[in-house]
């Protein structure tokens, strides 16, 4: 059976996700080796005014990980309903949830007064996270749900 474009895109969606997913879990070991490394060494934790800002870079690192094991996940499940449209529910439930995070974090940025300017990721993600929730939508059409 010929893949239609909106699982074509769903699946290289899904394999986009595994290559940064990974790339966020090597920083996310590095964020963490980085902070467990200056926690240990008095001499170096000098140079960093409190325990909490020690502390904190290790806590990003995990934050990170968490991240990047979400999107290896996502990706998972974005390549599994490509190959079999009656698995698509939870990439569209998923994309719905980035669709809401990502405009949050848009309003977040205007709150805290971000230039427009350097806001273009954010919109970059939004728009791809809009993107992919209508090429779920056409997936879920193509398996009837």
């Amino acid at each position: 059976m010929e893949m239609s474009f909106s699982r074509k895109f769903l699946n290289a969606a899904g394999f986009l996700d595994y290559i940064l997913g990974t790339l966020a879990l090597i920083i996310s070991v590095l964020i963490s080796a980085a902070g467990v490394y200056v926690y240990m060494h008095p001499a170096l934790a000098k140079e960093i005014p409190s325990d909490f800002g020690r502390f904190s870079v290790l806590v990003l690192g995990i934050a990170v990980a968490a991240g990047a094991v979400f999107t290896i996940l996502y990706g998972y499940l974005e390549r599994a309903a490509a190959r079999d449209p009656a698995k698509i529910m939870p990439v569209w439930v998923l994309s719905i949830l980035s669709v809401v995070l990502e405009a949050g974090n848009i309003i977040s940025d205007l709150v805290h007064h971000t230039a427009i300017a350097d806001m273009g990721y954010a919109f970059l993600g939004l728009a791809f996270s809009i993107l992919v929730l209508i090429i779920t939508n056409n997936v879920r059409k193509e398996a009837g749900r």
